[in-house]
């Protein structure tokens, strides 16, 4: 999708669609009100005729005469003024985009009553909006067909909108990259092919290296975690580290740490048929690292980063592990299995030892670990935990300035006794009560005194539900959030 800035009023261009957002307030926009005109006043009849108030979310399509400039004028919701922000942005951008992509090559924006600082949000919003994941369909046909958008706006410099587009294009293909290989069926997302992605970010990069570790390296380093999760999948697992150097030399160091379960069956404790549908998400958070590393090595932030992700299917071989198994982690920990289904912590607590091992100065890391945080904050929340507060409301703060919906749970000391284990240091699960707390605090024990922060991301990473923002399927949630996050600093 190519955007192009212009001076002139949104009235004036010459484009299949025109979109003309609209706050909730007694008139419409001027540039709206100048389009009635010239349609004859049809434009306020439609809107009348369809209560349209600029309720956010609420649409007007109307078809124009053959001799005017755009086939089609879309009236866009905001809702109240004063409650706008970046989350209705990305939002209004991806309705922009659901309600004229099939119809439209070109479209005009009026953003003259939108504030600049929006800008950014809103081109990531058009580009995801226009995300189709259909390359396994043998037709090979999309449904968007955008390729060129106007942004009409007198406020906003040229340099300014060339600095957010070109952010907003390598974010968003970060994006889809990460939607890509989330979307992937486990057959051809295997942590073996994985490993390749990862390796192809760091091909052509100036600042990128790749170290990619196969399951005897595994092994010998004493990652049990990672090894006990695999011993049942006939797919080798892989660990992946991703390093970024910036151009000038930084002493911060930062590691992001995704869970890379390929495919999730439970393992021995195997899951319900309907419930293992959609597993082949649960590296959701590997993916949102891989995406966020591809991203900075375009944006080329001024620290040091370390993209990690432990890969494995979790499967019910021969040598699956099993309940009451005692492993021993990177770090010396020795944890009991409870439950092989809750493998996703028992992976992670290598990754987590081994960024501790690199000296870093934060760690962050994103999981699709507990159903229990979705019964907690539902589907479209991320949980966030952590033992830094001033680590966990920069990260609530880079979620909100990009439209991303986290809110923060209490890692509540009272609960570390549900997972004190009898024979071993720790045990992968406790009770039912307050198990995406729980099992934050089990990852607790693997970061020793680095500032960390646990986002568990496994409600809005995925969408079994097409809505008026997000397709079916992978969301790329938490890529513009990290993101953000370290390239703010």
């Amino acid at each position: 999708m190519e955007f192009s800035l212009v001076k002139d009023n949104v009235a004036d261009i010459r484009s299949d669609s025109v979109v003309l957002p609209c706050y909730e307030e007694p008139r419409l926009p001027a540039a709206a009100r100048k389009i009635d005109r010239t349609l004859g006043g049809f434009l306020a009849d439609k809107a009348k005729l369809s209560d349209f108030k600029g309720a956010f979310g609420k649409t007007v399509l109307v078809d124009t005469p053959g001799d005017f400039n755009t086939k089609t004028v879309v009236l866009l919701g905001l809702g109240k003024k004063e409650n706008f922000s970046a989350l209705e942005a990305f939002r209004a951008a991806n309705i922009a985009v659901a309600r004229t992509g099939q119809r439209s090559r070109t479209i005009s924006v009026d953003f003259s009553g939108l504030d600049k600082e929006f800008l950014g949000v809103f081109l990531e919003g058009m580009d995801c909006g226009a995300y189709e994941y259909g390359k396994l369909k043998s037709s090979g046909k999309k449904k968007n067909r955008i390729q060129k958008v106007y942004i009409a706006s007198r406020k906003i410099s040229a340099d300014y909108f060339n600095t957010q587009t070109a952010r907003a294009s390598a974010v968003s293909k970060s994006v889809a990259f990460t939607r890509d290989l989330v979307n992937d069926p486990p057959n051809l997302l295997t942590p073996s092919i994985l490993a390749e992605h990862a390796l192809s970010i760091s091909e052509g990069s100036e600042y990128i290296d790749c170290k990619i570790l196969g399951k005897e390296e595994i092994r010998e380093m004493g990652m049990g975690g990672l090894s006990a999760v695999s011993f049942g999948s006939s797919e080798p697992p892989r660990f992946i580290h991703l390093s970024y150097r910036p151009p000038r030399k930084s002493r911060k160091k930062v590691a992001i740490v995704g869970k890379g379960i390929t495919f999730d069956s439970g393992g021995l404790c195997l899951k319900p048929a309907d419930s293992m549908r959609t597993m082949k998400m649960d590296m959701s958070g590997a993916a949102v690292v891989l995406g966020s590393m591809k991203a900075i090595g375009e944006l080329a932030p001024g620290i040091n980063v370390h993209g990690i992700v432990p890969a494995t299917e979790n499967m019910t071989g021969a040598s699956a592990y099993k309940p009451d198994d005692v492993i021993t982690a990177l770090n010396g920990k020795t944890i009991e299995i409870i439950n092989t289904d809750a493998e996703g912590r028992v992976a992670l607590s290598d990754a987590l030892s081994y960024a501790v091992r690199l000296g870093v100065s934060e760690i962050v890391d994103l999981a699709t670990l507990t159903g229990a945080c979705i019964v907690a904050l539902g589907l479209h929340n991320a949980g966030v935990m952590g033992n830094s507060s001033n680590l966990v409301k920069s990260i609530l703060s880079s979620a909100s300035n990009v439209g991303e919906k986290m809110w923060e749970l209490p890692l509540d000391a009272e609960l570390r006794e549900e997972i004190r284990s009898r024979v071993a240091d720790v045990k992968n699960v406790g009770s039912r009560w307050g198990g995406a707390i729980t099992a934050a605090l089990f990852l607790e024990n693997f970061v020793s005194d680095v500032p960390w922060v646990h986002i568990d991301i496994a409600g809005p990473s995925y969408m079994e539900k097409t809505s008026d923002w997000y397709r079916y399927g992978a969301t790329g949630f938490g890529v513009r959030t990290i993101v953000n996050y370290l390239t703010e600093r």
